[in-house]
């Protein structure tokens, strides 16, 4: 239905601002833990093993980052995404950019992220997501920014 894509695209937009750090401010637990059914499963599949996160866990370790000054900044936001509506589920593909505070004259990093949705007493929830950063040997498909 076209108002489950709605709900989505606010939910997706809802957790890229949850997740953005500006001046050392790290992100709010709740505001991230609202977004999810139950714990979470949140995986970051750009290194060469893949990292597990709950989404108190991913906070954590933004948390973590920032205490150890290896983070100040990290502005995150969608650029395109698409979803599919199937009864009480849902999936979405979403490329994001993000930028880690730095000046940057090109284009700034961006990659894909899969997510997972489960629809529970009329609301939306993130069930699970994985993410790749774009890199020389994994371009984005231009179909994903269509």
């Amino acid at each position: 239905m076209k108002t489950d894509n709605i709900e989505i695209d606010d939910l997706v937009r809802d957790y890229y601002r949850a997740i953005t750090i500006r001046n050392e401010h790290p992100p709010e637990l709740s505001a991230v833990q609202i977004l999810f059914y139950g714990d979470g499963v949140l995986i970051n599949g750009s290194f060469k093993q893949p990292i597990g996160f709950t989404a108190a866990s991913f906070v954590t370790a933004l948390e973590s980052e920032i205490a150890e000054g290896n983070l100040s900044q990290y502005i995150i936001h969608e650029i395109h995404g698409k979803t599919e509506v199937y009864g009480k589920l849902a999936r979405r593909v979403s490329i994001y950019e993000y930028n880690l505070g730095e000046e940057t004259s090109g284009r700034l990093p961006r990659g894909v992220n899969y997510i997972q949705f489960v629809e529970l007493k009329g609301n939306w929830r993130i069930l699970s997501m994985a993410w790749y950063d774009e890199n020389e040997d994994y371009l984005i498909p231009m179909e994903y920014l269509r």
